[in-house]
């Protein structure tokens, strides 16, 4: 599975329901969250997040612990019109037209009309019902409460959160801050076996730079001849030099057997003996180019082998999270998403939200 930078069930929110279980997420401020992460890797606490919608114009007010009151936009033009501008998230404007505004236009044998008539001025992205009504209605409806009166607000609760955890155990999460501090903890001890796993592999890059590097300065100096010699007897020339092997393909066939250590004994063998079959691989070093043969490329593998390795040994996994989410940040703003909501699928913002691990059922 794998594990983004940042916990997506709170980016884009979870719903649904399964054989004794349901869950509800609402969605996050993607920035918020950001933030958040930040004051954790600083030590501080996070700081309480509030639901968010993307292009929601609305406001969302906390009633109480996980319950909240989502209210559409509502305001009075003049003594007999008002204008709706926003409606309560999911609520749809055909809908809220066929189950709010009919009534209250056509009036019932209980219940006489409230209004006169309604026009409508939608957009794909926007909502604008002009209402009109009379002035002595609007006043009444103005005691009451307009958001009250044209039904503009829903409840939103926060306390049905159930979700997997990275261990795929459904698990009951009390608060946001709770996922987020979950997440935390998987993801910044990901953050440590990334930064192995690149020291590693940077460790074997640096060993080829370096064995690149002496073969360079050795051709040189005449000290061995690869012209009209078979392959068999470079290798063995190679071998008696000291030099390694391709480190980096050693270290990667490295990691795939632990990955795969647990696989059954015979398996194990037949790779072994696969292994042992193919023999030294020294292609990294015969097959270079010709213009690798000089002074400046031995200058400049020397110093590729010097900075990468020593960088990253400077950083800790905090920096590497920080690093991620600098980019990611930088991504957001190219990519004009605004403040908060859903992340839209561009190939740059999945590849920096993807770096290099997995997503587990809360992220």
């Amino acid at each position: 599975w794998y594990i983004p930078i940042i916990p997506m069930v709170l980016i884009n929110g979870a719903e649904g329901i399964g054989t004794g279980w349901s869950c509800k997420v609402p969605n996050y401020d993607i920035r918020e969250v950001v933030n958040n992460i930040r004051r954790m890797l600083d030590g501080d606490e996070p700081l309480r997040m509030i639901p968010s919608y993307k292009y929601f114009k609305g406001t969302i007010d906390e009633l109480g612990q996980n319950h909240f009151i989502i209210n559409g936009e509502i305001s009075v033009l003049n003594s007999t019109t008002i204008e709706i501008s926003e409606l309560p998230v999911r609520t749809w404007t055909q809908t809220y037209k066929e189950q709010v505004l009919e009534p209250m236009l056509t009036g019932t044998e209980k219940t006489p009309s409230l209004i006169t008539d309604y026009k409508e001025y939608h957009t794909d992205t926007t909502v604008k019902f002009i209402i009109t009504m009379s002035e002595q209605k609007l006043v009444e409806a103005e005691a009451i409460g307009l958001h009250k009166v044209f039904k503009l607000q829903s409840p939103l609760s926060c306390s049905n959160m159930v979700l997997f955890d990275h261990a795929g155990c459904l698990k009951k999460y009390e608060t946001a801050e709770d996922i987020l501090d979950e997440f935390y903890q998987v993801r910044l001890r990901y953050y440590g076996l990334r930064k192995e796993w690149l020291a590693g592999m940077l460790g074997a890059e640096s060993a080829k730079l370096n064995n690149q590097a002496r073969f360079i300065l050795e051709k040189i100096e005449g000290k061995i001849v690869i012209e009209n010699k078979p392959k068999k007897e470079l290798i063995q020339v190679l071998i008696e030099r000291g030099y390694d092997s391709d480190p980096v393909k050693s270290w990667k066939e490295s990691q795939q057997k632990d990955i795969d250590e647990n696989a059954e004994e015979d398996t194990d063998k037949e790779n072994e003996s696969t292994a042992a079959a193919s023999g030294p691989d020294f292609n990294y070093l015969l097959n270079m180019p010709l213009w690798y043969l000089t002074k400046e490329k031995k200058d400049e593998l020397c110093k590729q082998r010097d900075n990468k390795l020593e960088n990253l040994k400077q950083k800790d996994p905090t920096d590497l999270w920080r690093e991620d989410m600098a980019a990611f940040i930088r991504e957001l703003d190219v990519s004009k998403l605004g403040f908060g909501g859903q992340i839209q699928s561009t190939s740059t913002l999945s590849e920096t939200l993807l770096i290099n691990s997995s997503v587990s059922s809360f992220g």
